[in-house]
């Protein structure tokens, strides 16, 4: 019975747990499920694509890659980091607006519609090859930047919503100082964590890219 009794308290924990998890983080999976949508979304506009967007997409796509493998590491590191630090920089100043809060949910749609697109692309064009390497090349920097770009979207609504609070419902201005400290603080970090997808984007691109040819 002492077993039994403790699979149930250790079962009700988990669960309270979770539940408690859920409700801190509301806004965090809020904006996972617009990523998710954007992402769905890419891959309905790819299938509705003709051929000739197609070959267009590939020749753009094919001739982008080689480029890319042809720079040296510095360029290609700081060409990955560019393309990941435009949507944290545009999530950055909406959260230093008072409307920023409704439009920063824009910015993991549009990032999710870009995931979508090169994926379905590679699958539709290049079939299991494509999505091998879209798994081993390009998904584990995506991953860990698209992770920034929710957490600097999350930021940026929070922050936002302070100017607003401010504006509209008169509150103290001095309400408004510590958050923002702590956003800069936190924009910080979100930055290292860029940094870090675009040293894990290079390493995959080394490591795998030679063992695909197109």
């Amino acid at each position: 019975m002492k077993y039994i009794n403790f699979r149930k308290n250790s079962y009700h924990t988990k669960n309270d747990n979770l539940k408690k998890f859920l409700h801190n983080n509301k806004l965090l999976i809020f904006l996972s499920i617009i990523l998710l949508i954007g992402i769905f979304l890419g891959a309905v506009l790819i299938k509705l694509a003709d051929k000739n967007i197609l070959k267009l997409i590939n020749i753009l796509f094919l001739s982008d890659f080689k480029e890319s493998l042809s720079k040296d590491l510095l360029d290609t590191f700081v060409s990955s980091i560019s393309s990941t630090f435009i949507f944290i920089l545009i999530s950055f100043f909406m959260g230093l607006s008072i409307w920023g809060f409704i439009l920063a949910p824009i910015i993991p749609f549009i990032r999710g519609i870009c995931i979508g697109l090169s994926e379905c692309y590679l699958y539709s064009v290049y079939g299991i090859k494509g999505i091998c390497f879209y798994t081993l090349v390009f998904l584990p920097g995506i991953f860990i930047s698209s992770i920034a770009i929710l957490l600097m979207t999350r930021e940026s609504i929070k922050i936002s919503n302070n100017f607003s609070s401010i504006i509209f419902c008169k509150n103290k201005l001095d309400n408004i100082y510590k958050p923002t400290q702590l956003y800069l603080l936190r924009s910080g970090c979100i930055s290292i964590i860029v940094i870090i997808s675009s040293a894990t984007d290079l390493i995959s691109t080394l490591l795998f890219s030679k063992f695909f040819s197109f």
